[in-house]
């Protein structure tokens, strides 16, 4: 079987058996005014507490296996900062490329955009142990959305 088409298989998979079953959770995630657009909080859901992690990625032309790596992330980053109140490394660099091609007395510009985003991840233990709740994009498209969560006693 094809490797490439062997790993998509895995992926699909992978993404029903985890989002499938918290359908209902993501629902109460995406009406929280706090998480609606990224950050983390404490979340009670069928006379449970979770702590829940959302991230914001923006899409540009990343292709949804980059946006899920980043959103948890970023999402275990917001969990991290809420339990810990601690300080994330994160840094994102911009690169512009301008090509000029000239033919005969025609000169056409070609510019190229790229974004490229570094996070310093260094959780451990609880963080790590969290579960997807799922994902969806803003309205427009332009923005990916990443929910973990995890049951806590309080």
């Amino acid at each position: 079987m094809n490797k490439g088409l062997l790993a998509l298989i895995i992926l699909l998979l992978t993404g029903v058996i985890g989002f499938s079953q918290n359908d209902e959770l993501l629902k109460v995630i995406k009406a929280n005014s706090l998480l609606s657009y990224g950050g983390s909080d404490l979340v009670n859901f069928e006379k449970e507490t979770y702590i829940v992690g959302v991230a914001a990625v923006e899409v540009g032309t990343k292709k949804i296996s980059s946006l899920t790596r980043i959103g948890k992330v970023k999402a275990e980053q917001q969990v991290s900062s809420f339990v810990n109140g601690s300080d994330i490394t994160s840094r994102t660099e911009y690169y512009l490329k301008e090509e000029q091609t000239t033919i005969n007395d025609s000169t056409a510009v070609e510019t190229t955009e790229t974004f490229v985003e570094y996070i310093r991840e260094d959780t451990e233990g609880f963080v790590k142990m969290m579960q997807p709740a799922g994902f969806w994009f803003s309205e427009d498209k332009s923005v990916f959305y990443y929910a973990l969560y995890k049951q806590v006693e309080l």
